[in-house]
């Protein structure tokens, strides 16, 4: 009987001892072709991109967006650091921008409410409704990447030359029509209709992208290109958060009024 239990718990390890190694081999194998997946993708990117700055932003977009997604369905704790961290880092680039202008006191006032309103919607967000939250952030990261990639491959009428030269109107319509889309799946979220959601996921589309060239414009009174210098390919972080601005304070808004709309 013991002789029987020993050979049954020897095969048993020999088993275990097999799978892992089949596994390892996969995971190696699979992990060997994401990276010449990627390195294939970068390439692409340069001949997109020549100047190489398209690559750093993927490369620093994906790290935020691993580390946005964690701390919005994992921890709170963790979002709040976060949000208290960005504060910060945006007051500072608000008032490096706005230091040496003049009614610099003016500005700073404005930068007060640009800064904290967005982050305290976003707060009120995530303690709302985690989904919530990840919804609109589909919104304005799918806006963005819709909207460079088909701004750049149509091109066409430039959309506002004073203060942004480079957004084209073509652009805009592929940001809109991304979100479209992420409108059709986050219904199948959320308790509200298809309708609702498309509707307003073109609208916070269109909202996101008014904000981003409200970030424009400012940067444009106060003279500088970008905010800072602290994320690769993106510039300061108020320019990799200009399509939180005004979109933030827009959901927090919806979800107030059409709480039924997402099951609330």
């Amino acid at each position: 009987m013991a002789k029987d239990k020993k050979e049954f718990l020897q095969n048993l390890l020999s088993k275990a001892i097999n799978l892992g190694e089949k596994t390892y081999y996969c995971a190696k194998k699979l992990i060997k072709k994401s990276f010449e997946i990627a390195e294939k993708l970068l390439a692409k990117l340069d001949k997109f991109d020549p100047s190489g700055n398209l690559k750093k932003r993927v490369i620093s977009g994906a790290v935020l967006i691993i580390v946005a997604l964690y701390a919005i369905f994992y921890s709170k704790d963790l979002f709040v650091f976060i949000a208290i961290a960005l504060t910060i880092l945006m007051t500072k680039e608000w008032l490096d921008m706005t230091k040496n202008i003049a009614n610099s006191q003016k500005w700073q006032l404005v930068g007060f409410f640009y800064i904290l309103i967005p982050i305290y919607s976003t707060v009120k967000i995530r303690f709302y409704d985690a989904d919530i939250l990840f919804w609109m952030f589909s919104i304005i990261w799918t806006t963005d990447i819709a909207a460079y990639f088909v701004g750049k491959a149509f091109g066409g009428k430039k959309l506002a030359p004073d203060i942004s030269p480079n957004k084209t109107w073509s652009g805009l319509a592929g940001g809109v029509a991304g979100s479209a889309l992420i409108g059709i799946v986050s219904s199948l979220m959320f308790a509200g209709s298809a309708v609702f959601f498309v509707f307003v996921s073109i609208l916070l589309s269109l909202i996101e992208q008014c904000s981003d060239l409200l970030e424009s414009k400012f940067k444009r009174i106060f003279g500088v290109k970008d905010s800072g210098n602290l994320i690769p390919g993106h510039g300061g972080v108020l320019d990799r958060l200009d399509g939180l601005t005004l979109t933030a304070p827009a959901v927090l808004f919806l979800i107030t009024v059409f709480s039924s709309q997402f099951g609330g």
